[in-house]
């Protein structure tokens, strides 16, 4: 009975821990989305009272700190020109990557953008996110580890499957189990000399993640 007693102890001192850690989880996770709800309104704030200099600035630091939001915002703002001279190039490249993260508004502002800028400057544009989004990713930016893998998969002409299903397997690994569906998908479509690569490929860049 005391041995009973004993084991039962653990386990539920074992389970305490665990729900512990996960509610930890969880209340960081909305700190750190509430964090960036507050940024944003201090910039809309900033906008208002027409402290632009001040709100394009902080725009600015928050979009390399890949807050799609952000980015969403200053991609119109440079299509626009009111606060700022006109900028399409770094307009569609903001709103590319705000896209990418998720926000379907983006499309809207590509598609007006698509009018001014030739193919070659877009495949330039999208070499250079290219670059931004893994600088991210290896720094273990989860969004941008997602947001390369559908660079990849969906967003350059053609599609870079290889690459593609790389950037997949290293997000369900880092623990995004919404990417599970995407590798697995990709999956069926490498033949086994594409797979090895890609699969060497995540390996070594899992690591220099986690390093």
């Amino acid at each position: 009975m005391l041995d009973f007693l004993k084991t039962n102890f653990k386990f539920i001192k074992y389970l305490i821990s665990i729900i512990s850690i996960i509610l930890l989880f969880i209340i960081s996770s909305f700190s750190i989305a509430e964090e960036k709800n507050v940024d944003i309104k201090i910039i809309y704030k900033l906008l208002q009272e027409k402290k632009f200099k001040e709100g394009i600035q902080k725009l600015e630091v928050l979009s390399n700190n890949n807050n799609i939001q952000a980015q969403l915002l200053i991609s119109k703002i440079l299509f626009a020109g009111d606060l700022t001279p006109q900028d399409f190039e770094n307009s569609y490249f903001w709103a590319s990557s705000a896209l990418l993260g998720g926000l379907k508004k983006s499309n809207k502002i590509l598609e007006k953008l698509d009018k001014y800028l030739s193919e070659e400057q877009i495949n330039k544009i999208k070499e250079k996110l290219r670059t931004f989004l893994e600088k991210r990713a290896i720094d273990n930016d989860k969004r941008a580890i997602v947001q390369i893998a559908k660079l990849f998969e969906n967003y350059i002409d053609p599609p870079d499957m290889i690459n593609a299903y790389t950037w997949y397997n290293i997000a369900v690994a880092q623990g995004i189990k919404s990417a599970k569906s995407k590798r697995d998908e990709i999956l069926s479509e490498l033949n086994e000399k594409d797979l090895l690569e890609a699969q060497s490929l995540s390996i070594k860049l899992f690591k220099q993640i986690n390093n």
